[in-house]
């Protein structure tokens, strides 16, 4: 399908669009149920894990601080209440591996920004702690590329709304490119948006959906061939 000139702002999703995010959640998950083996099945640590996480995420948001209280929050009830001290200390040490890992540009991303830089405005949108997603914006090296970055509470048809409008948008003039079809796709085509699919090998269960049926969903195999599309 060809987008060129339909559009005049392109909005990018960060994690596991842009750099990898979900793989380093995943080693950390492998190291908590290593941690908590002597107290139930490998199954049943990721299962108390993941109810956790769904627990605290419409409380604390999204990220890896997020991830630790919902982590500390299995440990506890998987351990009977009172946590050992090597537990939590291994929590802790699970958490700040996986908040200061090196940051991994996505092949093929470097160069779909310099294509698209100076034909559209580029902004990225993502969500989680602020902080959080703003370092990462700040250390990768593509913070040029893009006029801004806006960390949004979630991805959903109000978060879009709010996001066209106050880039003075209408919601038919948002095109996102992204990874997770939950967060990046199907809301963006509910408001009546463009969305470009860029999969990824490694999705987070809580983004897990079937990809809806929708003449406004480009799929493509690798981010450089949104650039078939667009210019």
């Amino acid at each position: 399908m060809d987008l060129k000139n339909r559009f005049s702002t392109i909005f990018f999703d960060a994690d596991d669009t842009l750099w990898e995010n979900e793989r380093y959640f995943r080693a950390a998950e492998a190291k908590f149920i290593e941690l908590l083996a002597d107290y139930t099945s490998p199954e049943g640590v990721q299962d108390m894990l993941w109810r956790k996480q769904e627990d605290n995420i419409p409380l604390f948001g999204y990220g890896s601080k997020t991830y630790m209280i919902g982590m500390t929050d299995a440990a506890l009830e998987l351990c009977g209440g009172v946590l050992p001290e090597h537990i939590y200390y291994g929590v802790k040490k699970i958490i700040t591996e996986l908040a200061f890992h090196e940051l991994e540009i996505i092949e093929g991303v470097e160069e779909t920004l310099k294509a698209l830089q100076g034909r559209y405005k580029l902004i990225v949108a993502t969500k989680g702690d602020l902080t959080e997603q703003m370092g990462k914006f700040r250390i990768s090296g593509l913070a040029h590329y893009f006029h801004h970055c806006e960390v949004m509470e979630n991805k959903d048809e109000k978060n879009y709304l709010e996001l066209a409008a106050k880039n003075d948008l209408d919601p038919s003039e948002i095109i996102m490119i992204g990874n997770s079809v939950k967060s990046d796709i199907a809301p963006v085509v509910n408001i009546g948006g463009m969305a470009i699919h860029t999969p990824h090998e490694v999705v987070w269960v809580h983004e897990m959906m079937d990809m809806p049926e929708s003449d406004r969903i480009i799929a493509v195999e690798k981010i450089t061939d949104v650039l078939k599309h667009l210019i």
